[in-house]
């Protein structure tokens, strides 16, 4: 028999639930990429103006470190949710949306963006949007969603999914309070199984038990063939399977991003939440997922614009700073030299003096590219700086002058063919090993690279 706290602990692990699958939802399934989702202690009744609540659990995607820190303090400081905050007269459809915070009554408790929106007319930071979790006149709690990634501000239309979902969250925490442990047969397993917010398969004794039509829809299979997989994380990707081992060993539900693998073949990325469960009187584990793949990607790409050059499409300086400490550890192991080469272009200022910087990128980005094409696929090309560029070069030391005759040579008849006489252009190169049997500092590898390009361009 449980104690009145135990009692309390459970319901609240419950409620703890549905609010990360309601967080993972929004994140997941909309624009925005921040969410955090709050229970309250009590229902908030807004037909009494002078009503207050407070926070009793919250769960949150997309927060940065600092902010999860802050939306804790939150929690434990208990602040005040007031009635008031939710004024019909900035109602939007059934959420509340407050454009740069006006109107707003007590901010107290929610957790500014740090993100800065260009689009003119679009998303502010300042701006707060809330969907309430309502029954009847009455709000069991909210989910508060901003930096969406189109940055284009709500509207009715737009926000009918995260109301949706609003609408099934308000049921699920009140069968959640009201419920001692997670069962089959109760309805907020129904809830978070058949909304259609996210996959649900229910494992036992290394098999697939249940498995809901997003699920088998998202995985590719029919349940049945689900059901038939032995063991059950067979469609998990062999380098992530030691995480799902753990799932349904933990007192409190654990979140993980895994790569599953389609029946066709292709790869997803999953965001699972798993918790325990009891099926038929026996223990089980409860898997909730949804598909991560393009948020994956878009982050990817996002992070590999931030480290590409916009110009020549070669990596820029951020990605050597960043990446030349892994260059050295891996070299160290390995015990093979490297080897970093600077390059500039000769007679560059002539060309951007005579035929504009805008035919002087173009050069750039021509030379750059064709550089690169000589390299192997194992080097890495650098635009360093102006008409600068570095080239890393693993496994490599000692003679070079094959490599830089290639390089000088490919840029010269490049020139030779695209450039009006007598305007020219060409490189000039230096270089410096790194040795892990006398290692030295990078900064000093590019000095002495540096000494080198200097004498060589003195030469000509």
């Amino acid at each position: 028999m449980e104690t009145p706290g135990t009692e309390f602990e459970s319901k609240r692990r419950l409620v703890r639930q549905v609010l990360r699958n309601v967080a993972d939802s929004c994140v997941g399934q909309t624009p925005f990429q921040r969410a955090l989702a709050v229970c309250y202690d009590s229902p908030l009744d807004i037909r009494r103006r002078t009503a207050r609540v407070h926070a009793l659990d919250m769960a949150h995607r997309g927060l940065r470190e600092a902010q999860q820190v802050r939306a804790a303090q939150v929690l434990a400081e208990s602040i005040e949710i007031p009635a008031l905050r939710y004024d019909p007269q900035f109602g939007l459809g059934a959420s509340f949306f407050y454009p740069c915070g006006s109107g707003l009554v007590d901010a107290s408790g929610l957790i500014p963006s740090t993100r800065r929106f260009p689009r003119s007319g679009g998303w502010n930071e300042r701006d707060v949007l809330l969907v309430p979790f309502r029954l009847g006149d009455e709000i069991l709690g909210h989910v508060s969603v901003d930096d969406p990634f189109d940055g284009i501000r709500p509207t009715p239309e737009r926000l009918k999914s995260l109301e949706e979902l609003a609408s099934v969250t308000a049921i699920a925490l009140h069968d959640a309070c009201s419920l001692q442990q997670l069962s089959e047969s109760h309805s907020l397993f129904r809830f978070l199984a058949e909304s259609g917010l996210t996959g649900m398969i229910v494992v036992q004794e290394d098999q697939v038990r249940y498995v809901n039509e997003y699920a088998a829809t998202l995985l590719g299979y029919d349940a049945s063939n689900l059901e038939r997989l032995s063991p059950w994380w067979s469609f998990i990707h062999p380098d992530d399977r030691p995480v799902v081992w753990r799932f349904g060993q933990a007192s409190e539900p654990e979140s993980h991003a895994v790569r599953a693998i389609r029946r066709d073949g292709r790869v997803l990325w999953l965001s699972t939440s798993s918790h325990s469960m009891m099926r038929n009187g026996s223990k089980a584990v409860a898997i909730e997922f949804f598909d991560l793949t393009d948020r994956v990607a878009r982050e990817s790409e996002l992070e590999e614009r931030a480290l590409r050059d916009s110009l020549t499409g070669l990596m820029n300086r951020a990605f050597f700073d960043n990446a030349i400490s892994r260059e050295v550890e891996r070299s160290k192991r390995y015990r093979r030299p490297f080897t970093l080469m600077l390059s500039d272009l000769r007679r560059f200022k002539v060309i951007n003096d005579s035929l504009g910087h805008q035919e002087g990128d173009r050069v750039l980005a021509a030379v750059g590219n064709l550089m690169r094409e000589e390299l192997r696929d194992s080097d890495w090309a650098v635009r360093y700086g102006g008409d600068e560029f570095l080239f890393l070069l693993p496994e490599t030391g000692g003679e070079l002058n094959a490599l830089v005759a290639r390089l000088q040579g490919v840029v010269e008849r490049w020139s030779n063919e695209n450039l009006p006489p007598p305007l020219s252009v060409g490189i000039d190169l230096g270089w410096a090993t790194w040795d892990p049997v006398n290692p030295r500092p990078i900064d000093q590898i590019l000095a002495d690279a540096d000494s080198m390009l200097y004498r060589n361009k003195q030469v000509l």
